[in-house]
């Protein structure tokens, strides 16, 4: 088995994860996109109690790697703070930058998507989930 293969299996069952996901009747931030390009919308519910995230739901109608980023999204966030926007910013130049090594300011779960780096085009199904979830914490802007 390569490492694509490794990889697009954990896509695959973080997407299948997320499929299962519930969104959140109880929240008090939230912020809904819609990629233009390939139609994957995402829908960011989120609990705040001051800077920390107590509940989070990321209902995605869209491709398996905007479902997977949605779960992740779930799993690094919930019962933690909110995410600034140098996380963000991180996890783009990562992304986009194929020449850059993986950051130690990224959760390593982030790195499930590497194989992905090199498809500009699909970028977008990736990023989607986190920055909704920023833009919905965004100083109480919803």
């Amino acid at each position: 088995m390569n490492n694509l293969s490794i990889y697009q299996e954990k896509i695959l069952g973080l997407a299948a994860k997320n499929k299962k996901i519930i969104a959140l009747k109880d929240f008090n931030r939230s912020f809904e996109m819609r990629n233009p390009m390939c139609g994957d919308e995402v829908k960011v519910r989120i609990k705040l109690v001051e800077d920390k995230i107590i509940d989070i739901s990321a209902v995605v109608r869209g491709c398996a790697l905007c479902e997977a980023s949605a779960g992740l999204v779930v799993e690094l966030f919930k019962n933690k703070n909110v995410p600034d926007q140098k996380f963000l910013n991180e996890f783009l130049s990562w992304l986009e930058n194929t020449e850059t090594s993986f950051s130690d300011q990224l959760p390593i779960e982030m790195e499930i998507f590497e194989p992905i780096r090199e498809i500009k085009n699909r970028h977008k199904c990736i990023t989607m989930p986190f920055e909704a979830t920023c833009k919905s914490v965004d100083f109480g802007d919803n």
